[in-house]
């Protein structure tokens, strides 16, 4: 993870991407909090809107996220002697400060990238608490609440598809 930071081949990896979209469960998800899969602090974190999007059930909300201007990414030392802290005296409190360290450098790394937010809610679903399989309809019959959620992504592609499409330019040669 740090060498991931220091040399910041991930993060450049990720700005290969033209796009970068990401699907977050608002609530109600045991396998990835809404604060990590939606790379915000928890100050960031806005109300969940109860409603869904027009056409799309369980979207809630979506948000374009420009780049946030910043130096390279960095490794604070104080995050090497948190670590260190962590490794070698091993407490609640050195565990959660080097966290805390962690999680702030990553959110700085990703939030230079621009990204493409949607917020998803299956707080009416009939199983609220699968959203992680719902989400990606996990079984077609079982999951089924996220039909709406895969709707939006395949939307989402030929929108981005269609944009791609209308700013490129062709080379042709008449013969």
């Amino acid at each position: 993870m740090a060498s991931d930071c220091e040399d910041g081949k991930f993060i450049s990896a990720l700005g290969a991407f033209r796009c970068r979209v990401l699907y977050a469960n608002v609530s109600y998800d045991h396998m990835v909090g809404w604060r990590t899969s939606s790379i915000r602090r928890e100050k960031e974190l806005p109300k969940p809107p109860r409603r869904s999007l027009v056409g799309y059930k369980h979207v809630v909300d979506v948000e374009y996220c420009p780049p946030v201007l910043s130096e390279s990414a960095h490794f604070p030392p104080e995050a090497a002697k948190a670590k260190e802290a962590a490794q070698n005296e091993p407490s609640i409190q050195n565990t959660v400060e080097y966290h805390e360290i962690m999680e702030e450098e990553m959110i700085h790394g990703l939030q230079r990238l621009g990204w493409m937010k949607v917020d998803i809610s299956f707080h009416s679903a009939f199983w609220p608490f699968f959203a992680h399989n719902n989400i990606h309809v996990k079984n077609e019959w079982f999951h089924n609440a996220g039909a709406g959620v895969v709707a939006h992504v395949a939307d989402t592609i030929k929108q981005q598809e269609k944009q791609q499409d209308s700013s490129s330019t062709f080379i042709a040669a008449s013969l």
